[in-house]
């Protein structure tokens, strides 16, 4: 079965919390899930004053570890509509993976948090999918796949482009019951979407070694016919009677004039005629057409109009 690495920044666990739900959709598929943080890159004293709990217990992800799996989901909680500096410095740490195609055709998805409903969790979306185009990487959006995102009637967080929860400013708001419900319909959907891939390439493989298929070798110069210097024969060579026929025509037309016979007025007339038929020929060509010169100059012309 796949595997899927889910990847987290979160400084006051609503993404943690997230994740666990997205975690428990994939696992109901059969999909094998690992879940991982990005490197802090706060001080304890900062932390300390912002007053965040201290991190889940959780590993902490290297970049050659992403060539290991088949498929990320990023946890991501919004800094002023964007990723936050901690998940954009382990994304712009890949350049060594971008560089050899490492994760070209493996599958990704998002989840968001953001402290109000317009906090931007989908413009944070925005910020990750270059990540993603450049890696060649197959962004899966949840879509509305959860009835859920259509509910007006309380606050609801996640979007087409991810399961989200909204925190408050202070972080007192947890994730709620329906916002963690959307969190297992998109794990749910992105196992099915993964399964089915990493399914149809084990048919497409079987099958190719089932039917022995092989790459046609290229034909050689010692596979064609060879050619003969020999002319191909004529019609009047590969058939006998057609030959005698044309031997006999030969003779017949080929016999001298005696010196009392006068030759055939008609034929003299018309022998003497070919050679006016060639001059009219002549005459009725087609003159020469005169040189372009006036052509080329409107053309030069027109060409420092372009150039202008």
């Amino acid at each position: 079965m796949p595997t899927v690495y889910i990847i987290i920044y979160s400084l006051y666990h609503h993404i943690y919390k997230v994740a666990k739900d997205v975690q428990k959709g994939l696992e109901s598929q059969g999909v094998t899930v690992k879940l991982f943080q990005v490197p802090e890159t706060l001080s304890d004293e900062i932390l300390e004053k912002l007053h965040a709990p201290p991190k889940p217990d959780i590993p902490v992800i290297t970049v050659d570890a992403l060539t290991e799996a088949d498929a990320f989901l990023f946890g991501v909680p919004t800094r002023f509509g964007t990723l936050p500096a901690q998940m954009k410095s382990f994304l712009d740490a890949t350049g060594a993976l971008w560089a050899t195609g490492a994760l070209s055709g493996k599958f990704v998805g998002t989840f968001f948090s953001t402290a109000s409903q317009h906090g931007g969790q989908e413009t944070t979306a925005y910020t990750l999918l270059t990540y993603f185009a450049h890696h060649g990487l197959n962004y899966v959006p949840l879509g509305f796949a959860n009835s859920n995102l259509f509910d007006n009637t309380e606050v609801v967080g996640g979007s087409p482009y991810g399961a989200g929860t909204v925190a408050n400013g202070d972080g007192s708001r947890e994730p709620t019951t329906k916002e963690l419900e959307i969190a297992r319909t998109q794990g749910e959907n992105f196992a099915k979407i993964l399964n089915t891939f990493h399914l149809g390439l084990g048919i497409a493989a079987d099958s190719q070694k089932d039917n022995g298929i092989e790459e046609a070798a290229p034909a050689t110069a010692t596979d064609a016919a060879p050619i003969s210097n020999d002319a191909a024969p004529t019609p009047a060579e590969a058939n006998p009677a057609t030959r005698e026929n044309a031997s006999a025509s030969i003779e017949k037309h080929s016999e001298p004039i005696s010196a009392n016979e006068e030759p055939n007025p008609e034929s003299k007339t018309k022998i003497d005629e070919k050679p006016a038929v060639v001059e009219d020929k002549k005459a009725t060509a087609a003159p020469t057409a005169p040189k372009p010169t006036a052509v080329k100059k409107e053309e030069k012309k027109e060409s420092k109009c372009f150039c202008m």
